[in-house]
């Protein structure tokens, strides 16, 4: 396996205390990549209103405040930074005016782990082994949700309109499925995007659990995430082989032209009678309510939210709207401000397949986010989300030479 990246160290001074609060935080961010995964396996359990199944989102997240702390000088604080601190002060704010502290800690501490990757991972070696930790952490649960998939073991929902069954594979419901294979497909790239593989059984390996995530997201049924699978993958390979960007265009086709029954009914759930209301799971009457609630709302509301409460008292499936309600409209300026650099720094990117990888991740989720509860209050995706800019930047200095390190 060979580096396409310079794997020159970064040059930072630090004193031995801080040392040691990287080191601590570096072990516990391969605890994270190592351990995530497997935490999401299994059915959700509840006890006394608190689901078991994100203790370990919550509780790892805090694991890397004391090391941050310890650590502060070596944190780096660019305008992505400042703003996500902006937007997290604003959610904490946001109890004083009703927000759950269990919502706000939802929305909040994901932000950890993009600090957390840029000041814990310090040389192109560590990016190297976090990358690989986070690959390999995926396999057990994709054969297993493979197997369960073949047998026909745990579908929790079949559709009442298609009778189409929705598989969970080892997770606690099909929508945490789909995000996991789809998180998948966007470390897969990020790991070609790294390395060149030269061993014919490390392609093999990592081409063929792609090709099972693909398989297991399909038979989830989710189709925001099959939705945002597709935009993703149709942007990274314009942007990397424009060959292959047209033959997936061909073979996609082909496949919805001798498929289109199956899909015509997964889309529309009953094909007889075409409704948008029924095809989007009641999206546009509740995008409607939501749109009314928020012009019915007082300037006080309209501008600091209803505070951050339980989605189904008023029920979203859109993480924009959800912001927009539950923190006003500075909350929601606040995500699409950082949204927005983000998308600025991505774009004068130099390097062109950098730039449409990273790029594709980030069209991808904010249009996810457009269309359910994607990857701003769902913590396991939205984590990983933040993992990603984390590494974005991390890989940008590497590249550009900063701390004495010489693009490749």
């Amino acid at each position: 396996m060979h580096d396409d990246i310079s794997t020159n160290s970064y040059s930072v001074e630090s004193t031995a205390p801080q040392e040691i609060a990287i080191r601590v935080g570096w072990i516990i961010l391969i605890g994270f990549a190592i351990l995530r995964p497997l935490t999401l396996m299994g059915k959700d359990i509840g006890m006394s209103g608190i689901n078991l199944l994100e203790i370990f989102g919550t509780g790892i997240s805090y694991l890397f405040i004391l090391p941050l702390i310890a650590g502060l000088k070596q944190i780096k604080f660019d305008r992505v930074a400042f703003i996500s601190i902006l937007f997290c002060l604003y959610c904490a704010n946001s109890l004083f005016w009703g927000s759950e502290i269990r919502k706000v800690a939802i929305a909040i501490l994901p932000f950890l782990l993009y600090f957390s990757v840029r000041t814990f991972i310090t040389d192109f070696k560590q990016v190297r082994t976090f990358l690989i930790a986070i690959y390999i952490s995926f396999l057990i649960p994709i054969a297993l949700s493979t197997f369960n998939i073949i047998v026909g073991r745990n579908i929790p929902v079949i559709e009442y309109w298609n009778e189409l069954p929705r598989n969970a594979g080892v997770f606690a419901g099909p929508h945490t499925l789909a995000y996991t294979m789809l998180l998948v497909s966007f470390f897969f790239c990020i790991l070609h995007h790294v390395y060149q593989f030269k061993n014919i059984f490390y392609q093999f390996t990592v081409n063929f659990f792609l090709g099972l995530s693909f398989y297991c997201l399909y038979q989830s049924h989710t189709r925001t995430v099959i939705i945002g699978f597709l935009i993703f993958w149709l942007i990274y390979l314009f942007g990397k082989n424009i060959k292959i960007f047209f033959i997936a265009i061909l073979l996609a086709l082909s496949i919805g032209i001798l498929f289109q029954d199956h899909f015509k009914t997964l889309i529309w759930k009953t094909p007889e009678e075409k409704n948008v209301d029924r095809a989007t799971s009641g999206r546009v009457t509740m995008f409607a309510k939501n749109l009314k609630l928020f012009s019915d709302s007082s300037l006080q509301d309209k501008l600091l939210g209803r505070g951050l409460i339980h989605e189904s008292r008023y029920g979203f499936h859109n993480d924009f709207m959800r912001l927009l309600i539950s923190l006003g409209l500075i909350g929601l300026f606040l995500y699409l401000t950082l949204l927005f650099y983000l998308l600025w720094d991505i774009f004068w990117c130099k390097d062109k397949k950098t730039k449409y990888l990273f790029g594709a991740i980030l069209i991808t989720v904010a249009a996810m986010n457009f269309g359910s509860n994607a990857f701003v209050f769902r913590i396991e995706s939205s984590q990983y989300f933040w993992l990603i800019v984390g590494l974005f930047y991390n890989l940008q200095e590497i590249r550009n030479g900063t701390y004495d390190t010489k693009p490749s």
